[in-house]
């Protein structure tokens, strides 16, 4: 999280702090909730209700401690761009947890193409995916089968779309599923912003012997509509920093093991 180091501009009207808001965390990756009420001379709890305020308007995202930029919500050659280095490590610790012939679903996301260019690194493995973009990054390594679901073409998300992916899903029992989230509740778990991913990904568990769900930090206490995967049911969690005390209390709970790269080697729960 990045703390705000500016001086204290001191208190502004409620509708030129909230402009003010959006600015600070549009022209960085993120800020503290902390750094914020002392840049502007406000409570703690003022700013969260500024964060949610701006987060209801779709103009920033709430995240555990403070928001970030609305990256979720933009368009998929943005989002790539976004916190690289760290999805690149999860790519990496993902693809060691894959096994040589193993059938796979690889979900959408920026994330999940990190996942793909990684696993061009291991053994052959077969795998459907709802994105272009990840059959493309798999074909590169000339090992792998790859088959894609059918669907609509979703061109700002560079995903397929549809009753097609649902039914392709449906078809098949997948050793591995490697699914992308959308944000992470510390209460409800995986959450999602439209109910067609929630059904998605409700299928994939259902279809799968095996999960490993991916998430950088962001995604942590990022909110949701829609409730896809309930903290009991989250089973391997790939991720690039350690989680906040609320979530890994909950995962230590529920019996999750948390990787990242730290603990890359650690017991479940990732302690």
């Amino acid at each position: 999280m990045t703390e705000v180091r500016s001086p204290r501009i001191g208190k502004l009207p409620a509708a030129s702090r909230l402009q003010a808001i959006t600015e600070v965390i549009d022209a960085g990756e993120s800020i503290s909730i902390a750094g914020l009420a002392e840049q502007y001379s406000v409570s703690m709890e003022t700013i969260r209700r500024d964060l949610a305020a701006l987060e209801k308007e779709g103009l920033v995202h709430r995240v555990h401690g403070g928001a970030m930029p609305t990256v979720r919500s933009a368009p998929i050659n943005v989002r790539v761009n976004s916190l690289s280095t760290e999805k690149a490590s999860i790519g990496a610790l993902t693809a060691g947890l894959i096994e040589k012939n193993e059938w796979i679903f690889l979900t959408q996301g920026s994330t999940a193409q990190s996942v793909a260019r990684a696993l061009n690194d291991g053994p052959p493995i077969s795998v459907m995916t709802n994105m272009p973009a990840i059959a493309e990054a798999l074909h590169g390594g000339a090992k792998h089968r790859v088959v894609l679901t059918g669907g609509e073409y979703n061109h700002t998300d560079g995903t397929l779309v549809g009753q097609q992916v649902l039914e392709a899903i449906s078809e098949c029992v997948f050793d591995t599923a490697i699914i992308g989230t959308y944000g992470i509740d510390p209460v409800h778990g995986l959450v999602e912003a439209e109910k067609y991913y929630q059904h998605l990904k409700r299928l994939l568990c259902q279809r799968s012997r095996r999960r490993i769900f991916i998430a950088d930090h962001s995604k942590f206490g990022a909110s949701g509509t829609y409730v896809s995967v309930p903290l009991s049911e989250i089973g391997t969690m790939v991720t690039d920093l350690a989680p906040p005390k609320e979530f890994a209390s909950a995962f230590k709970e529920f019996g999750t093991r948390v990787i990242y790269p730290i603990n890359a080697e650690a017991e479940p729960n990732g302690q």
